[in-house]
């Protein structure tokens, strides 16, 4: 994958929302100001429209129900029209039929029955006015360029006064959308530099944790850390070296195994091949030594042996736990090595609490298996052996007491590693083998040694793990 994979994203992701983000706002923005002036400005020609018509002295207006004043009629209402009449606001005034023609206007260009068609545009507001009632256009662009607002005020049944209400401020407002564009533009450039830093911050940690990653799969377990990691990265690389450790610890095991494992076959195989040269001279001479080959194939079982408990220590052992009945399970071991039991006068002894032990029940019972196994080839004749479980708030615990030699103090380290032994013919697999399982299990395997006079091993799990 593409190193810059994620910088990518993160970068056109914070651009998409930015640009949208700037879209959105500044139409909303330019909207909101625009809505706001034009409402602004409608009340404000509805005001005029009624301040001018409570100034129309309504015997004039009363006039206009008869059809086209007098002159003398449109004089009055052009006098009122030029005192309330400014340049900057009120462009023009004029009162206009039902017909849509302008019967009198401030505006000297404009004739008497001449139809501006601008107010077509608004027939339907217009005529939906009742009398004394006012309302205002949308704006519209004069001939002049110019934003406009038409104000109109039913004066009577077929009369309406209007006024062309100065809209100018509505280009200000439209240079408003462009500076919003403009403020748009520059928050989509900083969101680009936050987004290319933001996506620096995040990906180059990233990839120092790529490399270490790749330098330990290319066995580099000396390797450090990576430093200045910050927060959850932080986390992961603290992970991933522990990783590291894990990987080199095993590394080293399988190389120390490796070559306890080659040793170990060395020295029967060096044994075979003596005793096969040694069976070779007899054939020439026309002796068979059964004892030569019956040596050979002992050493050929050994080495088996030897194999197996490898394979059995380094296959994976996924447990599955279930809810044992440890007494049912050591009754069946009781049954197992009753004959080693009875030839040694040895006396097994059980003290098991009703207590659910949640565990795998193949794993538990090698382990027990081990564990007897070994108090039967250390305690003497007429000794004894104790299996108790027990538990307290924390935990259960899976005792196995003998009485025997012990465990010399020099060898107490070296018990749980592979391969160790003090046994003549023993593997050195069999404690290990039962660490391992404990652990699998979530476990703890602890040993308490009186050499001379015994040894005590102890299975314990916490009962909240059993959940």
């Amino acid at each position: 994958m593409n190193k810059s994979y994620y910088k990518i994203r993160i970068i056109a992701a914070f651009s998409i929302i930015t640009i949208v983000l700037v879209i959105v706002l500044s139409r909303v923005s330019y909207m909101f100001v625009r809505n706001l002036y034009l409402d602004q400005l409608s009340e404000q020609v509805n005001v005029v429209t009624q301040m001018l018509s409570i100034q129309l002295d309504q015997k004039y207006v009363n006039l206009l129900q008869f059809g086209m004043p007098t002159e003398m009629t449109k004089n009055y209402f052009k006098g009122i029209f030029r005192k309330n009449l400014t340049s900057s606001l009120h462009s023009r005034i004029f009162i206009f039929d039902n017909h849509f023609k302008i019967i009198v206007s401030s505006d000297s260009t404009v004739k008497s029955g001449t139809i501006d068609a601008r107010l077509l545009l608004n027939q339907k507001e217009i005529e939906q006015l009742n009398v004394h009632q006012g309302n205002a256009s949308l704006p519209f662009k004069g001939d002049d360029g110019k934003w406009y607002l038409w104000g109109f005020y039913r004066l009577g049944q077929n009369n309406w006064l209007a006024v062309r209400e100065n809209a100018s401020r509505i280009e200000i407002v439209d240079k408003l959308s462009s500076l919003f564009w403009d403020l748009g533009v520059v928050g989509i450039i900083i969101s680009l530099l936050t987004a290319l830093f933001l996506a620096r911050s995040i990906t180059k940690p990233l990839n120092k944790l790529v490399d270490f990653s790749r330098e330990i799969g290319q066995g580099g377990f000396q390797t450090k850390i990576p430093v200045n990691m910050k927060g959850e990265i932080a986390v992961l690389a603290k992970s991933m070296d522990s990783m590291k450790n894990n990987l080199a610890m095993h590394q080293k095991e399988k190389e120390r195994m490796l070559a306890q494992i080659a040793h170990e076959i060395r020295n029967p195989l060096g044994g075979i091949e003596l005793l096969a040269n040694l069976t070779k001279e007899d054939l020439i001479k026309g002796n068979i030594e059964h004892g030569y080959l019956d040596k050979i194939l002992m050493e050929i079982n050994r080495l088996k042996i030897l194999i197996n408990s490898y394979l059995n220590y380094s296959r994976p052992s996924y447990s599955n736990p279930v809810t044992l009945d440890i007494e049912k399970i050591v009754n069946e071991l009781k049954n197992i090595y009753q004959v080693s039991l009875i030839r040694k006068n040895i006396r097994l002894i059980k003290n098991i609490e009703k207590i659910n032990v949640v565990f795998d029940a193949d794993h538990l019972k090698q382990i027990l298996m081990n564990l007897l196994s070994n108090s039967i080839d250390s305690v003497n004749s007429g000794g004894e052996i104790k299996i108790s479980l027990n538990k307290n708030n924390v935990k259960w615990e899976l005792c196995i007491v003998d009485n025997g030699n012990g465990i010399a103090e020099k060898n107490i380290r070296s018990i749980f590693n592979p391969f160790f032994t003090t046994k003549k013919n023993g593997t050195g697999l069999g404690l290990a083998i039962c660490k391992k399982l404990c652990i699998e299990n979530n476990a703890e395997i602890t040993f308490d040694n009186i050499p001379g006079k015994g040894c005590k091993f102890k299975i314990s799990k916490e009962i909240v793990n059993e959940k």
